[in-house]
């Protein structure tokens, strides 16, 4: 039988970034933080927004506060607010890759931005629950160069999502198509009560995947802070759960749940007439990932970038 449990717990872990459980423990001392340095060469503000592979061999550009920019939270809100598929790009051998060279899973978030709370699920599958996106449509990436002190060891790799739907019905069939459970019609879908059903049930608590697992995360709260240095930036911080089960890296217990902590601060931005938000060292503060059970996992990923925002 092939090991699965390098790749599968880098991505069963780090797909939870916003959501995200870490992908990895750090295996002494702090985790690699750069503060905004101002050393740094400025570079077109393009490449700020950049989250391929890449962005692993060289650090972020500074963004000048000329280039900053503030954006009204309820527009960020609206941005966030709905469905989005997932995908997961990196260097994983072609076992663990479906057709399109994309680690094969079947991967999305759903965001309620009003009732301040999100779900993401992922799980080893050919099947792909979520539409895919239309052209042009906002994406939330992920870039994460898997350093050598983060534990278990993984790969360089990309978690990008993008959106499909502003409607968080929509994901009223996508959770019924992709878990085989069924949710309530004649009522609206509150996220944190479907991530219930599926506790209740003991969804997690089966080897039905290879590997499997889901994150809710409540609350999800986001607001422009002042911020010494930039003036003004964007905060998220998230209060998370997950479960999962399967050859994942987190040491899941059926039955128990995991908590930790997502948390950082972003930097907008414009550039080639759209709006975006980054969180990143050099552009912002970096966001952060915390879980205490089963062993630490404390993390900071590389980069995060959100857009192009919504009208």
């Amino acid at each position: 039988m092939k090991d699965y449990t390098t790749a599968i717990g880098t991505v069963m872990l780090c797909s939870f970034t916003l959501i995200s459980v870490g992908c990895a423990g750090y295996a002494r001392g702090p985790v690699p933080r750069n503060s905004f340095a101002a050393t740094l060469p400025e570079a077109p503000v393009s490449a700020v927004i950049s989250t391929d592979l890449k962005g692993c061999e060289s650090k972020t550009p500074v963004v000048s506060r000329s280039e900053q920019r503030s954006y009204p939270e309820a527009r960020i809100q609206r941005t966030l607010n709905g469905v989005w598929r997932g995908k997961v790009t990196g260097e994983y051998p072609k076992d663990f890759l479906a057709r399109d060279g994309n680690l094969d899973v079947d991967y999305y978030m759903i965001v309620d931005a009003k009732r301040g709370e999100a779900l993401v699920f992922e799980q080893f599958s050919s099947k792909r629950a979520a539409p895919k996106a239309k052209a042009n449509a906002p994406k939330w990436s992920y870039l994460m160069c898997g350093h050598e002190r983060y534990l278990p060891a993984h790969p360089p790799q990309v978690h990008e999502f993008q959106k499909v739907s502003d409607n968080i019905e929509d994901a009223r069939e996508l959770l019924a198509a992709s878990t085989g459970l069924t949710f309530k019609a004649n009522s609206d879908l509150v996220l944190s009560s479907a991530w219930k059903q599926l506790v209740d049930s003991k969804y997690f608590d089966s080897d039905k995947s290879l590997a499997y697992a889901g994150g809710l995360f409540k609350p999800f709260r986001i607001a422009n802070v002042p911020d010494e240095e930039r003036g003004s930036l964007l905060e998220m911080k998230i209060q998370a759960e997950y479960r999962g089960s399967g050859m994942t890296a987190a040491k899941f217990e059926k039955g128990v749940a995991m908590r930790g902590t997502e948390e950082g601060k972003f930097v907008g931005i414009r550039t080639g007439g759209s709006d975006y938000l980054v969180a990143a060292a050099g552009s912002g503060s970096q966001l952060l990932k915390q879980v205490s059970q089963f062993g630490s996992i404390n993390m900071a990923f590389d980069k995060v970038v959100i857009g192009p925002l919504a009208n």
